[in-house]
């Protein structure tokens, strides 16, 4: 199972689930909003999802809420309006994704808040992570491929690390006289969370290229018009990471989208339900020579 790309995609799974489980908890409705969302300093433009917590599950009004939503930089005070974009999904349901066009300021603290007409508000504060760089260094080809990189920076907490492996391989051949081979894709993920190691100035990891062939061999000869003589051609290797705040600590290390929508789970939210994340990914790919790639048992890509 490949893990999840960032911290907003589990975000967007807890939301697409529905606001069923967000009224689920014990007395619930005393309570105005559940919200969910990320504050992304790559991003220039903000978005956070609002459920209204009512009594009744129905699929609501399709305008915007009679509510106030607001952003404070608690380091300037300096104090954002929102505005209210509504939709309706397939099945109905009318959802309310709040957004402002700014970038949120590195190692800032924020307070989003939402206020009901009648002034019952929900709120959460957010420490957005200081900003760190991905450094990729060259191959070390001395006993096996091994690709070694590091984070600079102050990346206290890392998450939904992942190695991609993608490659293409032959399953026929047009008819001919040319017979021009035929290619599939497929992109092989590791979980690498585990795999990082913490220094003085960051983090260090190193992907081992050789062994991640058996991995992918096997994914791959599922696929019964696989030509093996062919071989495997390695097209990329990418690595990416979530750079998180300290709030980002799900139960047992594991982003359960269908654990995180409990209400009180890794919740930051006050007078309400939900999670507001401070994050962002950091990813890059290697460009491997064609004389390293040999070195291993995938073929270049010529």
């Amino acid at each position: 199972m490949r893990v999840s790309r960032t911290l907003l995609l589990v975000v967007l799974a807890a939301l697409l689930l529905g606001c069923e489980e967000d009224v689920a908890g014990p007395d619930p409705f005393q309570y105005p909003y559940s919200m969910w969302g990320v504050l992304n300093p790559l991003a220039d433009t903000q978005f956070v999802r609002v459920f209204p917590i009512e009594p009744l599950l129905e699929p609501g009004r399709p305008e915007p809420l009679d509510a106030r939503f607001t952003s404070l930089d608690l380091d300037t005070g300096e104090e954002r309006l929102w505005r209210d974009s509504v939709f309706v999904d397939s099945t109905g349901q009318v959802g309310h994704v709040f957004y402002a066009p700014f970038r949120v300021a590195w190692d800032h603290r924020y307070r989003v808040t939402i206020t009901r007409d009648d002034g019952a508000a929900t709120w959460a504060e957010v420490h957005i992570p200081e900003r760190a760089l991905l450094i990729l260094e060259e191959p070390d080809t001395t006993r096996e491929v091994i690709l070694p990189a590091r984070i600079e920076g102050e990346a206290r907490n890392l998450i939904q690390s992942e190695v991609e492996i993608y490659v293409s391989y032959v399953v026929g051949f047009s008819p001919p006289p040319i017979a021009v081979p035929i290619f599939a894709f497929y992109r092989h993920y590791i979980p690498f969370d585990t795999n990082l190691r913490r220094t003085a100035d960051g983090w260090t990891f190193a992907i081992n290229l050789t062994r991640s062939y058996y991995p992918v061999f096997g994914s791959v000869t599922e696929d019964s018009n696989f030509i093996v003589d062919e071989g495997i051609r390695l097209l990329t290797v990418t690595f990416r990471t979530v750079v998180a705040d300290d709030a980002w600590m799900p139960p047992g290390g594991v982003f359960d989208p269908n654990v995180l929508i409990q209400p009180g789970t890794m919740s930051n939210v006050e007078n309400g339900f939900g999670f507001i994340g401070g994050g962002y990914e950091l990813s890059r790919s290697w460009t491997l020579p064609f004389e390293v790639v040999e070195q291993t048992d995938y073929l270049p890509n010529r």
